[in-house]
């Protein structure tokens, strides 16, 4: 009685090894077949920036931000979680808290000079 009780158990630990060790084959045979680019999602860049205001659309704007001696054209996305202190106006001065997504520049804080 107490050898087949012995050997249920052992049984039993090697079907549940099995099993384990199973399933982490599969899960990782499906993560290699994966673009390697969805498995490692970018990292998101943080920025600041400030120039004058060059164009205003629904959910987005522009400001011409110097860089060298050029100058250079950058376009931000407002979404829900943008603050913006004052009135976005073309022409206006404004600094802008941003961070890059998916290639896209997303302003977090605009402070807007007048």
């Amino acid at each position: 009685m107490r050898f087949r009780a012995i050997l249920t158990l052992v049984t039993l630990f090697i079907l549940t090894v099995f099993v384990a060790c199973l399933s982490v084959a599969i899960s990782s045979d499906a993560l290699a077949s994966q673009p390697h680019s969805s498995l490692f999602k970018e990292a998101a860049e943080k920025g600041s920036v400030s120039g004058k205001i060059s164009a205003i659309g629904d959910a987005s704007f522009s400001v011409d931000v110097k860089k060298s001696q050029d100058l250079v054209t950058l376009q931000f996305l407002i979404d829900d979680t943008t603050k913006v202190e004052g009135r976005l106006e073309v022409g206006s001065t404004a600094t802008v808290d941003y961070r890059t997504d998916e290639g896209n520049n997303i302003a977090v804080h605009v402070v807007v000079q007048r």
